[in-house]
């Protein structure tokens, strides 16, 4: 699938004034450096390889006085570009909380969403493969040599900043991968929806066979 070449803009603080800008495109990603100081960063789309992002309490001694909104991504060299910013004593809260949810969205519509797809496609042709911590066989998952769980004992939970996988039976057999931390934590999470529920609907129409 083609996308436009898009635009977001990141407001200053205290003016209604641009600060920065995020342009995607099939290309690559490019970051403005903040207030046009310095060279733009560039990243070739099909060098993107993770990203993780989480906003962040900025705290004095006693009190938070702001918040830090931030996106990180990787390439396959292993190289991390940051977009971060910051807002104080909930001025523009709302803005840039949009602001951020837009630029995680353009992320996955532009340049995540294939990995999914190719990681199913791994899993569809019975490949091993690891991600965000978490190792994916054709019968199920493991964390450590202590932990393997087969698809059908495998249930989710999904909160804002992390989700938690665990054992049907057992919810203290779990292990958790934080979006802030994990790499492609949003990817494994999606798959697992995807795998998990394909092997239920499985189960549902054997027994109306039977």
């Amino acid at each position: 699938m083609n996308h436009p070449r898009r635009v977001i803009e990141i407001k200053e603080l205290f003016r209604d004034k641009t600060r920065s800008k995020v342009i995607f495109a099939e290309e690559g990603l490019t970051i403005g450096k903040a207030f046009g100081i310095g060279k733009d960063t560039f990243i070739a789309g099909d060098n993107i390889a993770a990203f993780r992002f989480g906003i962040k309490e900025l705290k004095g001694f006693q009190f938070s006085f702001g918040r830090q909104y931030y996106i990180e991504l990787k390439d396959f060299s292993c190289n991390r570009y940051k977009i971060k910013f910051n807002t104080l004593y909930g001025i523009k809260n709302k803005e840039y909380y949009r602001v951020w949810a837009d630029l995680l969205q353009d992320i996955w519509d532009y340049y995540m969403a294939n990995q999914l797809n190719y990681y199913t496609e791994m899993y569809n042709i019975q490949q091993m493969f690891e991600l965000a911590g978490l190792t994916v066989y054709p019968d199920g998952i493991s964390w450590d040599k202590h932990n393997k769980l087969p698809w059908d004992k495998i249930a989710l939970k999904s909160y804002q900043n992390y989700f938690m996988v665990h054992n049907i039976d057992d919810p203290s057999q779990y292990n958790c991968c934080i979006f802030s931390i994990d790499w492609n934590a949003v990817i494994v999470q999606s798959l697992l929806k995807d795998i998990i529920k394909e092997h239920a609907k499985v189960k549902r129409t054997i027994r109306r066979g039977l």
